[in-house]
């Protein structure tokens, strides 16, 4: 009787060990999981377009190039001198007077306020330019009578 004990507690024993054994067959329902991405960074907000514009002459309207000039409120304005004479540019509302510029120099920068405006040459009064114009202006008439040689 003692063998059928013994032989019984066996069989138990080993049924036991195989119903909790760690063969494999099974899913595990938790799963080591992959940490989340961080956040993307917010994107910098865009620094202001700087415009460069030339003085190529003392004709009127076609003394600046590109005239009219196309620039965004904020926007830094540059004035680069190509002519050979000295110059003196200012807007026609008075909000920037940008002052002399010497043949080969560039002007202070100058951020645009606004949706932008007319501007002029001081010295050239027939110089004149525009930012956000739809077309260049039209020069002023010119003060000096026809047929005084000037």
């Amino acid at each position: 009787m003692r063998a059928h004990f013994l032989t019984g507690a066996i069989l138990t024993a080993a049924v036991a060990m195989w119903s909790c054994g760690g063969g494999g067959g099974g899913s595990s329902t938790a799963s080591p999981s992959a940490p989340s991405p961080a956040p993307a960074p917010a994107p910098a907000p865009a620094a202001p377009a700087s415009v460069t514009i030339s003085i190529v002459g003392s004709d009127g309207s076609r003394a600046f190039s590109p005239n009219p000039v196309q620039a965004a409120s904020g926007s830094t304005i540059v004035w680069r001198n190509s002519d050979s004479t000295t110059h003196s540019i200012v807007m026609d509302d008075g909000s920037g007077a940008i002052g002399n510029i010497a043949p080969g120099a560039s002007s202070a920068p100058m951020q645009l306020r606004g949706s932008g405006g007319n501007y002029h040459c001081t010295i050239h009064p027939s110089m004149v330019g525009s930012i956000n114009g739809a077309t260049a202006p039209t020069p002023p008439p010119s003060e000096t009578p026809p047929g005084d040689g000037y």
